[in-house]
C-alpha cells in the first residue's frame, strides 16, 4: 500500500504521487487521472487510458453475451 499525504496546493488540496505510481499509471504533468469509486467506500486511481480500455472491454464482453 502506498500512503499519500494531502497538502495545500494553491487554494485547494492536492496529493503528491510517488514516482512509482506515476510510472504505473503512465501519466505525466498535465495529464488527467480518474478516481473511481469501488464497493465498500473504497477508491482507486486509474489513468484515463486505463479507464477507456476497461470500458471497451466491458462493452466487448456485453456484445459477446448478446451474440450467445
Amino acid at each position: 500500500m502506498t500512503v499519500l499525504k494531502i497538502q495545500h496546493v494553491g487554494k485547494g488540496l492536492g496529493l503528491e504521487l510517488p514516482q512509482e505510481v506515476v510510472e504505473r499509471l503512465h501519466v505525466g504533468n498535465g495529464d488527467s487521472i480518474c478516481l473511481e469509486k469501488m464497493s465498500h467506500d473504497c477508491y482507486r486511481l486509474v489513468s484515463k487510458d486505463d479507464d477507456l480500455a476497461e470500458q471497451m472491454t466491458q462493452i466487448e464482453d456485453y456484445m459477446h453475451e448478446e451474440d450467445a
